[in-house]
């Protein structure tokens, strides 16, 4: 077998040894012989062949089962197993790396490219056309990442280069961040040019965020423009295409020249994508829109006259605008907003018959709304339920992992913090009470309950992702349009809001007086563009108490009972 580092932790530590005792109920998971002290950690793939020390790659055996399986592995590297669009595209990419060098990938948010480029350092170090690896991510929060999913497939990098760029002793290459490059760019075009290199730069569109990054990449690999590329081989990765400001394109994107109101831009071109529908219900979850609305009661400032009350959704747009931000910031509407979601989750939970411990997200627009939801989501649960991570608190990024990894259901409450770099298949639900529209920004949280869990996995019973809103057509439209991958990122930093009032923007015209009867306004089955009444919905909640099947599903069964009528209704 191939290697392609170690892990340099070579035993499990007192508290993985103790993990892993529990876990196996005192047995050995090999031959089912109890356990003594003297039992071992084994490594289902060799720590020789780059198994990980992790819990993943351990399980507690007998000294004869470990000794007796010698330096071989248990099983084969399950992660590795190609899903059909990494077989589709691999041939693919690989043929343009052979012939110029770089690819550009394009793969929605949990579709597996970690696993892809893994495939793909495979698959060109075993031809022998690289010696290392370089992978080039937004954040820290994703090193760590990208380090615990490469190990479980065998794959060792450093997380911390000596000199920003040199990997240490057994290991296969690097993990750095976009911020580190314009220090440790010439460090890194010295070592590619010892031992050939493959880059990974993911979300590659971050590239442009800052003119030093760009210049750091374009002094490290070249400009694919020129037809130079000082690089064994460079994989761009991103979620989305994206369009650029000329001035900042990326050394080692291929582009093509579009006009958009007519301002030149340069529109970023792909070598294999992969839509986000044609992954829904086999490796996403296939998410639903809860559009939950309320009457708004508000003055016209300009004359101090009270005006009717209305439903949110049918506000004047000029009046959406100005008071959506009042709204979501309202006691009212928080404490409604966070019992509907706590109801939608309890459905998750109670499908998969609580084999998981499903997790609630509830995206607040400040501060202040994130700690009246926590108050409000420990109200409606009746326990401690809610776990707020702010991003000024200096514990913040741990309490979120802390979050993630125990093992209850709970709430996480952020502030913009759950973005790239946060994976948590257990969150199953949102609560968007966030009035941002930024495609990137919607993408990212809307992935985020889009992941699919082991059980789900294992039984084929996949969730819906459950995404509750505000009832607003230009935040609805928003995730709509993330479904329908027609949402280029333009070359803008600040979150766009396309009609919806900035999370600061307080109204010079309109005052919120207060807001009654919240409640669920309609659902919208995005990947089969389908919208749900309340009636439908309640209607097809009945069937399904009826018949056995989970509530949760109640939305698509709707769907179903309505194109099976209008089926009959045009074949009579």
């Amino acid at each position: 077998m191939a290697s392609y580092g170690r892990d340099p932790k070579r035993r499990a530590d007192p508290q993985q040894r103790a993990h892993l005792f529990e876990d196996a109920g005192g047995q050995c998971q090999r031959c089912g012989a109890q356990l003594g002290p003297d039992y071992h950690a084994a490594h289902l793939i060799a720590h020789s062949h780059g198994g990980a020390t992790t819990l993943r790659n351990l399980e507690a055996w007998c000294p004869s089962c470990n000794l007796g399986l010698g330096n071989h592995d248990a099983d084969p590297i399950a992660g590795l197993t190609l899903r059909p669009w990494q077989a589709d595209a691999l041939p693919v990419i690989a043929d343009r790396i052979f012939r110029h060098g770089t690819a550009t990938l394009q793969a929605t948010p949990g579709a597996g490219k970690t696993i892809f480029a893994a495939l793909l350092l495979r698959l060109l170090f075993d031809a022998g056309l690289i010696e290392r690896i370089v992978v080039v991510v937004p954040s820290t929060a994703l090193v760590r990442q990208w380090r615990s999913e490469l190990a479980q497939l065998a794959i060792h990098l450093d997380p911390h280069p000596t000199d920003g760029a040199l990997e240490a002793d057994g290991l296969v290459g690097v993990i750095v961040t976009y911020q580190s490059l314009p220090t440790y760019a010439r460090v890194h075009a010295t070592r590619m040019r010892q031992r050939t290199t493959l880059l990974v730069f993911d979300e590659v569109h971050h590239v442009a965020d800052e003119a030093s990054w760009g210049n750091a990449v374009r002094c490290m690999v070249g400009d694919v423009a020129a037809g130079e590329v000082r690089a064994g081989a460079v994989l761009n990765m991103t979620g989305t295409l994206f369009r650029s400001d000329p001035r900042r394109r990326i050394s080692t994107v291929r582009y093509e020249r579009v006009t958009v109101d007519g301002t030149p831009k340069l529109q970023a071109l792909t070598d294999w994508a992969v839509p986000t529908r044609e992954l829904v219900g086999t490796e996403l979850r296939a998410p639903d829109l809860y559009r939950y609305g309320g009457r708004a009661e508000y003055l016209d400032l300009s004359s101090s006259c009270p005006v009717p009350r209305k439903q949110i959704a049918d506000l004047e747009e000029h009046e959406r605008t100005a008071l959506l931000s009042q709204v979501l910031e309202s006691p009212e509407w928080i404490d409604r907003f966070a019992a509907e979601a706590v109801r939608l989750l309890n459905e998750q939970i109670e499908a998969l018959d609580h084999a998981e411990y499903l997790k609630l997200l509830f995206v607040a627009p400040t501060v202040v709304v994130a700690r009246h939801a926590a108050r409000a989501l420990n109200k409606a649960t009746g326990t401690d339920f809610a776990r707020l991570v702010v991003y000024d608190e200096p514990d913040a990024l741990t309490n979120l992992r802390t979050a993630r990894d125990e093992p209850q259901s709970c709430g996480i409450v952020t502030v913009r913090m759950v973005t790239e770099g946060f994976d948590c298949p257990q969150i199953s639900t949102i609560a968007y009470a966030s009035n941002i529209v930024a495609p990137l920004f919607v993408a990212q949280m809307m992935a985020r309950a889009m992941r699919l869990t082991p059980t789900e996995r294992d039984t084929g019973k996949h969730l819906p992702a459950k995404i509750l809103i505000p009832d607003h057509p230009v935040i609805r439209e928003a995730f709509a349009d993330i479904i329908r991958d027609t949402f280029p990122l333009t070359d803008e930093t600040e979150p766009e809001v396309r009609g919806a009032a900035p999370e600061t923007t307080r109204s010079d015209h309109y005052d919120l007086v207060g807001i009654d009867d919240p409640h669920l306004r309609g659902i919208d089955v995005l990947d089969l563009e389908q919208s749900v009444s309340t009636m439908e919905h309640e209607k097809a909640t009945s069937v399904c108490e009826i018949v056995l099947i989970p509530t949760t599903y109640a939305a698509r069964l709707a769907v179903g009972i309505r194109l099976d009528g209008e089926s009959h209704g045009n074949s009579g």
